[in-house]
């Protein structure tokens, strides 16, 4: 379990006040926390843009970065959670779902990022989708988070790794028990080698839930305007090359696209 130590600190009043502007009802409920925020930012490396994968898979899905949580949008708690480790340049990859979102969000100001928004003819895939934004993204490594990924995970942890792996894509993985659905991951170290799909289950599982840091490389891998999925087009040949890392976590991770994850984000979530 990880402690935390108290420290006293003095702060001009001046420089106190900047602080407080932090503070929010949500993710950042005092000093303290604003303060450790700020620690973290300065800490962190230098990845500032993220994107949201938010189109859906069919037309019949629903929008799930605007189901609730307590009465906050999925999509809500994700850009404070961003914000809180330095992401302030946010692609959204809404598809059909983009009108809805932008009629929300916006431009995300009211929220203190900045949204753009990639749109799509027709359905490209997680992978599609990226290489359509490729320009908005630029060339600079990027975490890329599914719309439904609800998790509490230390993203300066996550960063530092991918950092130090210095692979062209990282996958945030979980471990789980008994749960064929999910399919298994075989790693070697911190690389991941080899996918298995549930035909082959045969004990404990390594689930990818949908969250990944990837340097601008990954865009030599995608084809343009073609339906590509990162998971079965993609990673597949990331692993063979050994350019494939996973960043094991033990934190909450709540699906919002499986009804029972869902209901229990809505029980057991704490901002």
């Amino acid at each position: 379990m990880k402690t935390k130590t108290r420290l006293t600190i003095t702060f001009s009043q001046d420089l106190l006040r900047k602080v407080d502007v932090l503070i929010n009802a949500h993710t950042i409920r005092n000093r303290s926390q604003a303060i450790e925020s700020l620690v973290r930012q300065g800490l962190s490396t230098d990845i500032s843009c993220a994107v949201i994968l938010a189109g859906g898979k069919n037309s019949n899905d629903d929008t799930l970065s605007l189901k609730k949580i307590n009465d906050r949008y999925v999509l809500s708690i994700m850009i404070d959670q961003l914000k809180m480790f330095g992401i302030t340049k946010i692609v959204v990859c809404a598809g059909k779902n983009e009108k809805k979102i932008k009629n929300i969000f916006t431009d995300g100001s009211s929220n203190g990022v900045t949204i753009v928004y990639s749109s799509e003819k027709e359905p490209l895939g997680s992978a599609g989708a990226i290489k359509n934004a490729e320009k908005l993204i630029g060339n600079e490594s990027f975490l890329v988070i599914n719309d439904s990924t609800l998790t509490d995970l230390n993203l300066a942890d996550l960063f530092e790794f991918h950092e130090n792996e210095d692979s062209i894509a990282t996958i945030c993985v979980k471990p789980r028990m008994s749960e064929k659905k999910y399919g298994q991951t075989f790693l070697h170290g911190n690389k991941i080698v080899k996918f298995l799909d549930t035909s082959d289950y045969k004990g404990i599982s390594i689930v990818n839930i949908g969250l990944y840091i990837l340097k601008p490389e990954i865009f030599n891998f995608i084809g343009k305007n073609k339906y590509l999925s990162l998971e079965t087009d993609i990673f597949p040949n990331l692993a063979q090359d050994k350019e494939l890392s996973a960043f094991v976590f033990q934190g909450n991770w709540f699906d919002a696209s499986k009804d029972a994850s869902y209901k229990s984000a809505i029980k057991n979530w704490q901002n």
